[in-house]
């Protein structure tokens, strides 16, 4: 019998329902005349400045429930300092995301400018995400205002502006990129050119966010100059939207996690086309078995010059007939199976003019960590290398100073550029071969592991922040993991090559259910493990244990591990070992 999915019920749309049918957040987006207002009740409302400035006069401690929703398509979340227990009692504060297409390619001005606000704004870290983009945690209420107006007019020359606007929400959120596309030098792609056109397409065009957090106090409006919304409409999409693109040699965005993704065909002429997949999405709530990870199904070719009609044609579509009474039923991944593959490709060419054709799927390419020295695409004699961020935690400890090394490389090597990989990590482009050991030697003098000293287990290991910051989180993830990795350490398990990544919720932030290893929180101390995904994404893991306590979670991954290295004879890659083999063989201890 086939799973069964939100959209089996009478779905809740745009073009069958009115606003006082949906939820209340599509309420509060429909009343917002383009988020620049808070309906606070039924007959009242004020500005998102008036709560904004609140904030930056100390007059308030956070900014109201209703505020929340609106925010977070700012790029911003309203969040609690929670205790061990998991209990919301301690400070008010939030998290900043900055929206960067394609993980940069950031100039060295801007990501000077991002550490400099590190320690002005927040807590002396910049985060990393699984999404190529960089948050700023601990953010106090009266540095809110003055740390986005920081981001948005500091050093906006490289291409793009940095911006917080559409980092969250019911928006298009950042679109990634392999981050070698062009840098990769046996096959130089422009893919990111096409992921900065999907971002600057698929921005939000209200000019709220700009009268909130960027006009000067005498420029303050009592009204929205523009509140339109060409793409989205008045209440914008039922829920967030993912793009990506792929690299024929490199998948570490996980094509098939994204609402939308493209992997470029090539033959030796240059791209003949893009494989299209959509539909992809990996949240869901624990318990309720109509939500679900699912990898997104593929739909055809299209070429070039429609990748950007194609996504703002998806979009569209999700726009009208997206669920918005339910937010667990509202991704696009349940509308496109309610919808169905035959229809849509229909709506598609006809409707929207798409020349989608009909093909085989491409095999996608494997998960790439890029890590350590590579030559760069070009004439010059150029590299790029990868440095491990554990968990995309850029900041300074006892031992090992991050911030303070890649600061001194970005601030004294002109020309290099700094891109953030899916995996949370980050790249250096750009680098004159001449200064290869003048890096190597500047990582080492700041503690940092490169390249060859960082042990197998840990370069495609991955948490998402969790406790206790994010409000989903029921358990830790970024605090925990790097625990659990010492201790397969520590048992002689480091050099086994496995991709294990963990989450707080099973939002899945950090993709646990596409790795060799997926750990996800349940409960306040308990865990959901999963094994079997595929290195390249193609297949989601299985649980195996459908809840353990973080001792039982411990032995589990070592006995796993260890079940990698020991007892597979035919040397499968983890994830294709985990696949193939029962469960019972598995939990049986060595």
């Amino acid at each position: 019998m086939a799973p069964k999915h939100p959209h089996d019920a009478r779905p809740v749309t745009l073009a069958n329902a009115s606003a006082a049918e949906m939820s209340t957040v599509e309420r509060l987006k429909h009343a917002s005349e383009g988020l620049f207002y808070v309906q606070s009740t039924h007959e009242s409302r004020h500005t998102m400045r008036s709560e904004i400035d609140a904030l930056s006069a100390r007059e308030a401690e956070t900014i109201s429930e209703h505020a929340k929703e609106i925010a977070k398509h700012f790029g911003i979340y309203k969040q609690r300092e929670r205790n061990e227990s998991g209990k919301k009692d301690g400070d008010f504060i939030f998290m900043v995301r900055v929206k960067i297409p394609a993980g940069g390619e950031l100039a060295p001005a801007q990501w000077l400018a991002l550490d400099a606000a590190a320690d002005r704004y927040a807590d002396g870290s910049i985060r990393l995400t699984s999404r190529q983009g960089v948050q700023f945690h601990h953010v106090r209420g009266h540095n809110l205002h003055p740390l986005i107006r920081h981001i948005n007019t500091s050093y906006s020359d490289n291409g793009f502006q940095l911006t917080t606007l559409g980092a969250c929400g019911d928006v298009n959120r950042n679109t990634v990129a392999s981050p070698i596309d062009d840098l990769d030098a046996e096959l130089p792609l422009d893919s990111r050119e096409l992921a900065h056109a999907v971002a600057r397409e698929l921005a939000p065009r209200s000019s709220a966010y700009y009268q909130v957090f960027l006009a000067d106090r005498s420029g303050q409006q009592i009204a929205p100059l523009n509140s339109e919304e060409p793409i989205y409409g008045a209440q914008y999409l039922p829920r967030k939207f993912k793009v990506g693109f792929a690299h024929p040699h490199d998948n570490s965005v996980d094509l098939l996690t994204q609402d939308v993704g493209f992997l470029p065909r090539v033959d030796g002429r240059g791209v003949t086309g893009y494989d299209l997949y959509s539909g992809g999405g990996l949240g869901a709530t624990h318990n309720q078995p109509d939500t679900m990870p699912l990898l997104a199904l593929y739909l055809g070719v299209v070429q070039r010059e429609q990748v950007l009609d194609t996504v703002r044609a998806i979009a569209a579509i999700q726009r009208e007939h997206g669920e918005r009474r339910s937010r667990r039923a509202a991704r696009w991944k349940y509308t496109i199976r309610r919808i169905g593959v035959t229809q849509l490709k229909e709506t598609l060419r006809e409707r929207f003019g798409i020349a989608l054709a009909d093909a085989e799927p491409l095999r996608l390419p494997p998960v790439l960590d890029h890590l350590g020295w590579h030559r760069e695409a070009g004439a010059g004699d150029f590299l790029y290398t990868g440095i491990l961020i554990p968990n995309g935690r850029v900041r300074d400890e006892v031992a090992i100073r991050y911030r303070s090394a890649i600061r001194r490389i970005v601030a004294q090597l002109e020309g290099i550029g700094v891109r953030v990989t899916p995996n949370q990590h980050l790249i250096l482009a750009h680098v004159p071969a001449e200064r290869r050991e003048w890096i190597e030697r500047t990582l080492a003098e700041h503690g940092v592991p490169f390249d060859g000293e960082v042990p197998q287990i840990r370069r495609l290991a991955m948490a998402c922040p969790a406790k206790p910051t994010c409000g989903l989180a029921m358990t830790h993830a970024e605090r925990a993991l790097p625990g659990y990795l010492a201790e397969l350490e520590r048992e002689g398990l480091g050099n086994v090559d496995v991709m294990i990544r963990m989450a707080g919720c099973p939002n899945s932030c950090s993709r646990p259910p596409t790795a060799e290893i997926g750990i996800i929180g349940y409960g306040k101390n308990d865990y959901v493990l999963m094994v079997g995904g595929a290195r390249d994404g193609s297949r989601l893991a299985r649980v195996l244990y459908p809840r353990l306590g973080e001792r039982e979670l411990i032995e589990a991954l070592m006995n796993l591990v260890r079940a990698i290295r020991d007892r597979n004879p035919h040397r499968l890659s983890a994830g294709d070992y985990l696949d193939q083999t029962p469960d019972a063989a598995l939990t049986a201890r060595n």
